[in-house]
C-alpha cells in the first residue's frame, strides 16, 4: 500500500508541477504580448508626434510666408524709390541690408526643408493654382506666363501652391469679329 500512496503523491505532484509549468508559460506569453504592445505604442507615439510637429511647422511657416510675401512686395516697390534718392551709397546700403534679411529668411526655411516651387514651368494642379488664363500665341498652352504668388514645398509636400497666370491657346474666332 505504501507504493500506491507514493504513486498517488507522485502523480499528484506531477500534476501540480505541470499546472505550475502551464501557468508559468501563460505568464510568459502575457509578458511578451505586453512588451510587444508597449513597443507598438511607442512607435505609434513617435509617428503621431512627428505628424503633430509637421502640422505645427506647416501652420507657422504659412503665417511667416505671408509676411515674406509682403516683405518681397515692399522690397520690389522701395528699390526704385530708394534708387532715385540723392545719396545712392546710402540707398545701396539699405537695399543690401533688406536683401540680406530676405536671404536669411530663405536659408532659415531651407534648413527646415521648406523651399520655393521653381522647377515646374508647365501648369500642374499639384503645384499651382491658376488665377488667370491669358490667350496668347507667345507661349505654349498651359505654360506659366507669370508667378503671382510663390508656392512652397515642405518635405516633398506642397504646403502652398503657387498662384500663376497660364497661357491659353488664342481663339481665332474672337479676333475675326
Amino acid at each position: 500500500m505504501s507504493n500506491k500512496k507514493k504513486e498517488k503523491k507522485l502523480s499528484k505532484s506531477e500534476v501540480e508541477i505541470n499546472d505550475l509549468k502551464k501557468e508559468r508559460d501563460d505568464f510568459k506569453n502575457i509578458a511578451a504580448r505586453a512588451q510587444a504592445d508597449l513597443v507598438n505604442f511607442r512607435n505609434r507615439m513617435k509617428v503621431e508626434l512627428s505628424e503633430i510637429e509637421s502640422r505645427g511647422k506647416k501652420t507657422v511657416s504659412l503665417k511667416v510666408l505671408s509676411v515674406i510675401d509682403e516683405f518681397d512686395l515692399a522690397l520690389e516697390g522701395i528699390v526704385p524709390i530708394i534708387g532715385q534718392a540723392a545719396n545712392s551709397e546710402a540707398a545701396d546700403i539699405v537695399i543690401d541690408g533688406l536683401d540680406i534679411i530676405r536671404e536669411k529668411f530663405k536659408t532659415t526655411f531651407e534648413s527646415e526643408n521648406i523651399s520655393e516651387i521653381t522647377e515646374v514651368k508647365i501648369f500642374d494642379p499639384v503645384y499651382h493654382e491658376a488665377l488667370i488664363t491669358t490667350e496668347t500665341d507667345k507661349y505654349e498652352p498651359g505654360a506659366i506666363i507669370k508667378i503671382l504668388r510663390k508656392g512652397y514645398i515642405m518635405n516633398d509636400e506642397v504646403i502652398r501652391p503657387a498662384q500663376v497666370e497660364i497661357a491659353k491657346e488664342k481663339n481665332e474666332e474672337k479676333e475675326k469679329k
